[in-house]
């Protein structure tokens, strides 16, 4: 059985040519692209006797009919291939007017759009100047999670007070909160041009890394001297060289010594949504008693916040730290090696 044979682009478009009125089919040659006109024709010497039988002509009207009347996708434009399509209907300053309508209609309906554009923080950081009603009129007709991203990077009190006064407000007109975009949208593009600050913490992390490194006498010699100049600095980079992950790399020995200074219920907090194996270190050198004394002050606690739960760590730490200072305790240093 002889398969039919499957025709290209430029072949169909020959075979469909040749099959109409020789007027018909000059003035539809006439409507195709000059790239196009010369491989049409080409194709139109070398159809051979594809189509001498009439149901393969009747075959070629159904599929190119069919092509005709599917619906083709479509997707979105963007506003630079919009204003080309309009241009060429209504001539430029149609497009613009048109352009300009959609835009006042999309600003009625959801007057802070170009506000969602730019970043929760740097919204965050143009709200620092603004009353707790004005940010809560903003964030109300944003979307939700982009709200609660703002929210995020507040200060927590001027966050509680602007949630407050969302669950109350009166928003204001529609040309007031217009008015109001347009002041915030010209505010946020001034900020985004400027130049990220560094992270203050970044760099007391950089140098308490470096200290992990050195040694005794050095790290000693450096803290000494930061601590001279600015003893709230040397105590976020002692913070930085010794963190609450690392509980679970202290031996029994020193184990005992930090747990030692800590109560029961300071410690059944800090515990809560604690990592597996800090817990388990942790754990694993409580009396029996203690151990379930802990356990028994912790479902009685509940939940609780997660502040609480980090000044319950922070005043371990602080034991820690204190028994680091005293020499009581001496943590296996970073990059040193151990042996037996």
């Amino acid at each position: 059985m002889n398969e039919k044979p499957i025709l290209l682009g430029t072949e169909r478009a020959a075979a469909f040519l040749l099959s109409l009125e020789r007027e018909n089919a000059l003035s539809l040659l006439r409507h195709l692209n000059e790239d196009l006109v010369s491989e049409v024709a080409a194709a139109m010497t070398e159809l051979g006797d594809k189509f001498s039988d009439s149901k393969e002509v009747d075959e070629l009207y159904y599929s190119i009919a069919r092509q005709l009347i599917t619906p083709q996708a479509v997707s979105p434009q963007s506003k630079k291939e919009l204003h080309s399509f309009l241009e060429e209907a209504f001539g430029a300053e149609g497009a613009d007017r048109v352009l300009n309508e959609i835009r006042q209609r999309q600003l009625t309906e959801k007057p802070f759009r170009d506000v969602e554009a730019f970043s929760p923080k740097s919204l965050a950081k143009a709200f620092a100047d603004e009353t707790s009603t004005s940010c809560a009129i903003v964030l109300s007709h944003v979307d939700p999670s982009f709200s609660a991203e703002v929210l995020g990077n507040m200060e927590p009190e001027i966050a509680l007070e602007t949630v407050t006064k969302m669950a109350t407000l009166l928003p204001p007109g529609t040309n007031a909160l217009k008015s109001m975009a347009r002041n915030l949208t010209a505010r946020l593009k001034i900020i985004s041009r400027q130049p990220v600050p560094p992270d203050p913490s970044l760099r007391l992390k950089t140098i308490a890394e470096m200290l992990n490194y050195s040694n005794q006498e050095l790290e000693s010699s450096v803290m000494e001297g930061i601590e001279a100049e600015d003893a709230e600095m040397a105590g976020e980079i002692r913070e930085y060289m010794f963190t609450w992950a690392e509980l679970s790399t202290i031996d029994k020995r020193a184990m005992q010594k930090i747990l030692g200074s800590v109560d029961t219920r300071t410690l059944s907090i800090a515990l809560k949504a604690c990592a597996a194996d800090v817990e388990e270190n942790i754990s694993s050198n409580l009396s029996t008693r203690v151990k379930a004394m802990v356990i028994e002050e912790r479902e009685l606690a509940g939940a609780v916040p997660m502040s609480e739960v980090m000044q319950s760590r922070a005043e371990i730490m602080k034991a820690v730290h204190s028994l680091i200072e005293s020499g009581d305790l001496s943590p296996a240093r970073s990059g040193e090696e151990l042996v037996q």
